[in-house]
């Protein structure tokens, strides 16, 4: 009999979604600093990312286990963080996944660097998984899962407001799955509508004690100066009048886990 997970990833409709912005492949972890530009030292090609939780609470989980929840043909693929650790490694994605859908490939990242990864699902936008790794090489050491794009992908969220997240999903709807508001950056520039704090809401407390990174970007059809007043390096609350005004929704979600 096939793998659960397998049979309910099968069933799944392909959901045409817009293309997000930038790609986050960083896997939610900056460092200590709380600035995302100095995110080098703890991420390949210095990709920014949000600190979520200090390192004294990252714990690290021992299992793997199955990487998607149980659910109906008729509900998107869960991705849950208890199911992972940093001791995920390729091989168990293989197992889980099926080898025919597990592929090695090049991961885009920011300013136009590159990196090494995994690819979970290659030929199917609405179940494609980009994988980063902190032994690139080896193909171990989980460091992120990225869902962008097209992905159909949902995340569990802790907390019983919102149970979980996806692509497209507004800024109050993250708000309402943090339970309180947060910090974003502003748009228009290399490190644009990343969340950089969930000023210790739900999201802060992911289950697995992983990191959760989020990106938004405005909705097109804003210009002008609605767009100038939340653009540029500083942050916004996501309660700001101005930062609702222009509609931010989600364009990429990361799970990361810390290199040690």
């Amino acid at each position: 009999m096939a793998d659960d997970g397998e049979r309910i990833l099968s069933q799944t409709p392909t959901i045409d979604w817009t293309p997000g912005g930038e790609l986050d492949q960083c896997a939610a972890w900056r460092g200590a600093s709380g600035d995302p530009r100095g995110a080098r030292q703890h991420c390949p090609k210095g990709l920014p990312v949000m600190k979520l939780v200090s390192l004294a609470t990252c714990l690290l989980i021992a299992t793997t286990g199955t990487a998607l929840t149980q659910t109906t043909s008729a509900e998107r693929p869960v991705l849950d963080c208890a199911d992972f650790s940093k001791r995920t490694d390729e091989a168990a994605l293989v197992k889980r996944f099926g080898k025919e859908n597990v592929v090695r490939g090049t991961l885009d990242g920011a300013e136009g660097e590159t990196m090494p990864g995994t690819i979970v699902y290659p030929k199917d936008p609405a179940r494609r998984l980009e994988i980063s790794w902190w032994d690139p090489g080896k193909r171990r050491g989980l460091s992120g899962i990225t869902v962008k794009d097209r992905s159909a992908w949902l995340v569990r969220t802790p907390g019983t407001a919102r149970s979980t997240l996806g692509l497209k999903a507004s800024l109050e709807e993250v708000e309402e799955a943090n339970e309180k508001p947060f910090q974003l950056n502003g748009f228009e520039w290399d490190y644009g509508g990343y969340g950089m704090s969930w000023k210790g809401g739900r999201l802060d407390r992911m289950a697995g004690q992983c990191n959760l990174s989020v990106r938004f970007n405005p909705d097109p059809k804003v210009t002008g100066k609605a767009l100038g007043k939340v653009s540029g390096d500083k942050e916004f609350a996501s309660s700001d009048p101005a930062m609702r005004a222009v509609k931010p929704s989600v364009s990429s979600i990361s799970l990361g886990w810390p290199e040690k």
